[in-house]
């Protein structure tokens, strides 16, 4: 049997699991997702592509934790699990000289979301092509993000620069853009996938002190 210590990590851990990937954004996403549910009070597990491996610690873990993953293409290759909540920030042609083409390098990030069940959540761009065709074969939740549209279930930029949420009830308006520290438009992005993803646990009031402190990664 071949397996990877990401792999056994997932089969292992008992509390809720959250990973990122994506070929651009999945470091700060991932950190994003991390300090949220630190400022929410949440005990937090850092790892995979960033940090340190998990898996040494897993036994440290309790089920009121959340253990939060960064995955490259080259972890989710022959990946055969998912995580209970999943974002794919973006797909874009990168790492072509390990992968055999771009659709080897496309099924690779499609494993993050491909294994969830029934209650999982998945996290997709809508803005990207790749992306957003991944949820027509997804069993999860589908959440989406976009900086362009409005969307049913998901977060999304509006007219007014503020980011808006909905669960697909009800809509609710988090922040204004211009209050993220960290500059550029890719960093709205990261934090609509990266509050898609905490939803639910973590409040507006954690989100938006979050946001105004956090001054990106080293």
């Amino acid at each position: 049997q071949i397996t990877s210590g990401m792999e056994v990590f997932f089969s292992l851990c008992p509390c809720t699991t959250i990973a990122v990937t994506g070929s651009d954004g999945k470091t700060t996403t991932t950190t994003i997702v991390a300090g949220l549910l630190d400022a929410a009070g949440v005990r937090t597990f850092v790892g995979g592509n960033i940090g340190r491996a998990l898996l040494p610690f897993v036994h440290d873990i309790k089920p009121t934790d959340a253990a939060v993953v960064e995955l490259s293409s080259f972890q989710l290759t022959n990946m055969t699990q998912s995580p209970h909540v999943a974002v794919v920030t973006n797909v874009a042609p990168n790492h072509l000289d390990w992968h055999t083409d771009m659709q080897e390098y496309i099924d690779a990030k499609f494993n993050l979301v491909s294994h969830q069940k029934a209650g999982d959540r998945a996290i997709l761009n809508m803005d990207n092509e790749v992306t957003r065709n991944f949820a027509d074969e997804l069993n999860g939740d589908v959440w989406r993000f976009s900086r362009r549209q409005k969307l049913n279930k998901g977060c999304w930029l509006n007219a007014d620069r503020q980011i808006v949420v909905s669960d697909g009830a009800c809509e609710q308006i988090v922040l204004n853009a211009d209050e993220i520290r960290i500059p550029g438009e890719h960093n709205v992005e990261n934090y609509m996938a990266a509050i898609a993803a905490v939803w639910g646990i973590v409040s507006i009031e954690d989100i938006v002190r979050f946001a105004r402190s956090f001054g990106g990664v080293e």
